[in-house]
């Protein structure tokens, strides 16, 4: 009997511990929430609009998958300005793993549109398109790139349009063994390619080609050291029930509180000064005499502001940083 209460207390004292330790992390409140939504209605394109109602309010998934296809072609693939720095209206399968994305965001919601949008997509990649041998090619493998206002990242590269990119290849061979009919040509070709790169660590994180968390040492974060321009690992671990999770669970707490410190401080969306621009131009000289940053990139980089306030409150949410229940309902 002695024994059977001390562990009761013992039990008691670890579960009162843990309470302690959630209610200890920093969490986002409602009014800084509700600050922060000021800023995306006021900014936001539609496409990231109506994903921050759906995420956040109880609005319509099939509103934002009406959206999402806009930037859907004719040949099933996407293009525009769905990739906020590219302005190539053309399908690119680097364009198609950005649309992705966004389907992700829809979960388990079937509806016509979202079955609409993946049957366009398993058409565009079973045309072979930019498909090479070991692969598709990547964002700089597209010609008309460059015919359309791009950053330097975007530019064609007659080299990188030869070879495959690994991240791309891996996410749309994953997508095509979910969707396509297993008799298909395309079928074969990606579960090809998935078995040739099972070993390799890289893969496409939020637009960033070849982000290996293998060669990052993302266990062991270290921000003095890790690229300031890469994804944050708490990205590639995604949610709680990652596998990656429990022996990351330092690095991934740590990146939560710099996302939460970082949207305290965003407040209205400030554009580079023209001194700002020019170093980049001369630091970043065009190959064809022209300017990088030209009035697109300044509307895009304005779309990304809105675009990374709904990513970081996302990425908040699925890891229970939001100190209030959600939806949000505001009459």
């Amino acid at each position: 009997m002695y024994k059977q209460q001390k562990q009761i207390c013992y039990n008691k004292s670890i579960a009162s511990e843990k309470k302690a330790e959630v209610m200890a992390l920093k969490k986002i409140s409602l009014d800084e929430f509700l600050r922060l939504r000021k800023l995306v209605y006021r900014s936001a394109r539609p496409l990231d609009y109506t994903k921050w109602k759906f995420l956040f309010e109880n609005g319509s998934c099939d509103d934002f998958l009406s959206v999402l296809s806009s930037y859907q072609n004719e040949d099933g693939g996407f293009g525009h300005n769905i990739e906020c720095n590219n302005w190539n209206p053309n399908s690119s399968p680097y364009t198609v793993c950005i649309a992705l994305d966004y389907l992700d965001t829809t979960g388990d919601h079937e509806s016509g549109i979202k079955s609409k949008i993946i049957a366009g997509i398993v058409k565009y990649l079973g045309s072979g398109a930019y498909l090479l041998d070991d692969g598709w090619v990547g964002m700089q493998g597209i010609p008309s790139n460059n015919d359309f206002a791009h950053m330097p990242w975007f530019h064609f590269d007659s080299k990188k349009a030869a070879q495959a990119d690994i991240g791309v290849t891996k996410r749309l061979a994953d997508f095509i063994l979910k969707h396509a009919d297993e008799d298909s040509n395309i079928y074969r070709k990606a579960k090809e390619l998935r078995d040739r790169y099972r070993q390799c660590g890289q893969v496409l994180l939020h637009g960033y080609p070849d982000y290996d968390p293998t060669a990052l040492n993302i266990n062991a974060f270290d921000p003095a050291t890790y690229p300031s321009w890469l994804p944050l690992p708490v990205y590639f671990v995604a949610s709680p029930e990652s596998s990656f999770y429990p022996e990351c669970r330092r690095t991934v707490d740590m990146n939560l509180d710099t996302i939460i410190d970082s949207l305290l401080s965003t407040h209205e969306f400030q554009f580079p000064s023209a001194e700002e621009l020019d170093a980049y131009e001369q630091s970043n000289p065009h190959p064809d005499g022209k300017r990088w940053c030209v009035a697109e990139q300044t509307i895009g980089n304005y779309y990304w502001g809105s675009h990374f306030i709904i990513r970081d409150l996302d990425i908040l949410r699925k890891f229970g940083r939001l100190d209030f229940d959600l939806p949000v309902l505001i009459q």
